[in-house]
């Protein structure tokens, strides 16, 4: 009777998209199982709280298995268990639906767009408080606010943790954010990004933070509805950022952005840009400062750029196309070294430069190699738009259909043209 009653205790797995499957799902995973594999749903499994993952474990779906946030729990859907301890976490496969239109909306609110084209960026404000506590939190340090901030999954301080194999739908904010990461891989992930709470914004895909080295991200394909991978050295958590490569991103319609890199005063490192393809309503790559006091000055360091090719779009009913050039480097940036190889811009929406570098903003060596642009708009589309110093600028097979190499009240030191 002991052993019968024990049974019945037990939790159940239903997959039928209605019953909570939270609890026999995280008792799996406390179990201490090294994998965690969860057969096909009849329909989908539901979960009312929030996933966690622990050391040394993975977690299996089959690939188009969906699992869905239950209405009204405004919870992450997956974190690991503990930050800065954690390691070698695998997620693989499965449809994480976040539900979003029957959670609490975006907590973070932008201000409509009023400018047509700002060389700048407007800081969130309608949400004060939560977005002070983000800030406070950044001076902090090492971990994620534990209030409800629209993030579907989120991983913190974790020495090895992969992600492969799956679909993301609807966050209400990120996809994923983390933090902290050494020795990761962030592959074959598909962003099915169709509506927003309530609006098109703040929805990135990969959204690293401070702390994160020796990575590789591959194979992303959907749209965004912000920064498909963004690498931010000071956003709501500070730490260098170094090490990392960015293979493959493929935009099969209209999407925000291909990658973004903030620094404001910390350093982002050795970072690799290779294969973007789509259109992009944006920019394509943006370089950014994003915040910090005007005489702070964001640090990045060699950065390469290969095999771009995109252009620009039309924009979503609640963000405008064309607001900022294709490559953006923004003002009060300092970039050691910045190399752009085998990209291609063919454009027929945007008159914006193909590459701007903004006030205030120094580039100690710049090299364009094989980097075209082909206009097919009735009027001129700047090549290279400087408004810092460029210290040298290499050029090498560089086609500017037409018009200057170089325009803009910048300077630049020395020029190796070929």
């Amino acid at each position: 009777m002991t052993t019968q009653r024990h049974e019945d205790a037990k939790p159940k797995l239903y997959g039928d998209g209605i019953r909570d499957d939270y609890p026999a799902i995280q008792q799996l995973l406390d179990s201490g199982a090294v994998a965690v594999r969860l057969p096909i749903p009849k329909k989908e499994y539901v979960i009312s709280k929030t996933l966690v993952i622990h050391s040394d474990q993975q977690l299996i779906l089959d690939r188009y298995a969906r699992i869905r946030l239950a209405d009204n729990s405004n919870c992450l859907m997956i974190r690991n268990a503990v930050p800065h301890k954690d390691k070698n976490i695998c997620v693989e496969g499965g449809v994480w639906d976040m539900n979003h239109t029957q959670q609490l909306p975006n907590p973070f609110r932008f201000p409509p767009d009023e400018l047509d084209n700002p060389i700048y960026y407007e800081k969130p404000h309608s949400n004060k408080n939560l977005y002070a506590q983000w800030n406070q939190n950044a001076l902090k340090g090492r971990d994620f606010l534990n209030v409800y901030c629209g993030m579907a999954m989120q991983f913190n301080g974790i020495k090895g943790l992969t992600l492969k194999g799956l679909t993301i739908r609807n966050p209400v904010v990120y996809g994923v954010q983390a933090a902290h990461l050494t020795h990761f891989l962030i592959e074959d992930i598909y962003f099915e990004y169709t509506e927003g709470s309530p609006k098109l914004w703040n929805m990135d895909g990969v959204h690293l933070e401070g702390g994160c080295h020796y990575g590789v991200i591959r194979n992303l394909r959907g749209n965004c509805h912000d920064d498909t991978v963004a690498l931010t050295a000071d956003d709501s958590l500070h730490g260098e950022i170094s090490d990392v490569r960015i293979d493959g991103i493929y935009a099969e319609g209209p999407s925000h952005s291909a990658v973004r890199l903030l620094s404001y005063k910390t350093p982002v490192r050795n970072i690799s840009i290779s294969n973007v393809f789509g259109r992009f309503y944006t920019y394509c790559i943006g370089i950014t400062k994003y915040g910090g006091l005007p005489e702070d000055r964001g640090v990045m360091e060699n950065i390469c750029i290969d095999n771009v090719f995109a252009e620009n779009c039309c924009g979503t009913q609640d963000v405008s196309g064309g607001r900022y050039p294709f490559l953006f480097i923004e003002g009060g940036l300092r970039i050691n070294s910045l190399i752009v190889v085998n990209a291609f811009r063919e454009e027929s929406f945007s008159h914006l430069p193909f590459i701007f570098i903004g006030d205030n903003s120094v580039v100690d060596h710049m090299s364009l190699r094989n980097v075209r642009q082909k206009n097919r708009l009735g009027s001129e589309i700047a090549f290279l738009e400087n408004r810092g110093i460029i210290g040298r600028l290499s050029v090498q097979e560089v086609q500017t259909d037409g018009v200057p190499l170089v325009v803009g009240s910048g300077t630049v030191g020395e020029s190796d043209l070929h």
